[in-house]
């Protein structure tokens, strides 16, 4: 990845993550929703450099929401 498409990369991933930290549960839920409808065929590597190498930041949030929010799923 080039020096250029990477900071294009951390710059979306530092607005993804802005938007999540900041939102509702309906923007979340939206966020969620338009993830899954632009990465479904995605590998982990390909998102892996889709988000800079930094996707488990992201995971990791989904992840914590998701436990607090369905405390009765079981992961």
């Amino acid at each position: 990845m080039t020096s250029s498409k990477r900071d294009m990369a951390t710059s979306r991933l530092t607005s993804l993550l802005h938007d999540w930290d900041t939102g509702s549960k309906s923007v979340r839920r939206r966020i969620l929703q338009d993830f899954v409808a632009q990465n479904q065929r995605r590998t982990g590597p390909e998102l892996e450099a889709e988000f800079a190498d930094a996707a488990s930041l992201f995971f990791t949030r989904i992840t914590s929401w998701i436990r607090l929010t369905y405390p009765s799923l079981i992961f």
